[in-house]
């Protein structure tokens, strides 16, 4: 599986003039739109590989624009709910960590501190308020690990169908993500991501060449990683549930 991911790119009739358009479309990934281009080469990634097919051409460009904004558009769906959780906890943990200080006179009627020679109360967060903190961090903690595995497998299914909602038919997911084969291929997948992201970063260190060299590494990374999905999501899916369109081999909604 690895090695196949590894050398899926290279293997391609046009390998090297992918790596280079992919990689000025990420080097100007901050203008936004060589950015969903991106994302849609790697859509179409996930599809041929899923097909068994060999590494996609960056071509139909208003057809991998539409398929990049797609993508974009669920990954923004799966994070927004961690995302809030987080905002949810941050704000109630700011709301906790301040504390009021009560002054009273001596006849109970609020004066202004500078005048008293010392405040009565500080007033701090309770045990109840710890508790619900702590347990809105591990709960937006916990729905962005299920969001970053499951995520792969939507993907997949949109690169397949081509149907927005298709990355949110979470019963057909299931049956993908529980899989020895999607985890095992999402598992690969993190090790290179890891230590290729390590390893991008020892040459980002080097001047002028390493910093050049730094677009294409990392867009050949993210393609390896998602020919590694695109693996795990075939191999996940049964042969009995797939169904020829176009000559390609797709899994039946």
């Amino acid at each position: 599986m690895f090695e196949t991911a590894l050398k899926y790119l290279v293997d391609s009739d046009d390998g090297t003039e992918t790596i280079l358009v992919g990689g000025l479309l990420t080097l100007f990934g901050w203008l936004l739109i060589p950015a969903v281009f991106v994302a849609g080469y790697l859509q179409r990634v996930l599809a041929r590989t899923t097909a068994e097919e060999s590494a996609p051409s960056f071509e139909d460009w208003s057809d991998l624009f539409a398929e990049g904004l797609k993508a974009i558009a669920v990954v923004l769906a799966y994070v927004a709910l961690p995302a809030v959780l987080l905002t949810a906890v941050v704000a109630s943990l700011a709301i906790v960590s301040v504390e009021t200080t009560v002054v009273e006179s001596d006849a109970g009627v609020p004066t202004d501190p500078s005048v008293v020679a010392e405040p009565v109360t500080n007033v701090g967060p309770d045990l109840l308020s710890v508790a619900v903190v702590f347990g809105g961090l591990a709960l937006a903690g916990i729905s962005a690990l299920v969001a970053w595995y499951v995520l792969p497998a939507a993907l997949a299914r949109l690169a397949v169908e081509g149907r927005l909602g298709a990355a949110f038919q979470f019963r057909r997911l299931w049956g993908v993500v529980t899989t020895n084969s999607y985890a095992t291929g999402w598992l690969v997948a993190l090790v290179v991501l890891v230590v290729g992201g390590a390893l991008v970063g020892g040459l980002a260190s080097i001047p002028f060449v390493g910093w050049a060299l730094v677009p294409f590494a990392t867009f050949y990374l993210n393609v390896v990683a998602f020919a590694l999905y695109g693996q795990g999501y075939r191999e996940a899916t049964p042969a009995d549930r797939r169904e020829t369109v176009g000559g390609s081999e797709q899994a039946a909604a």
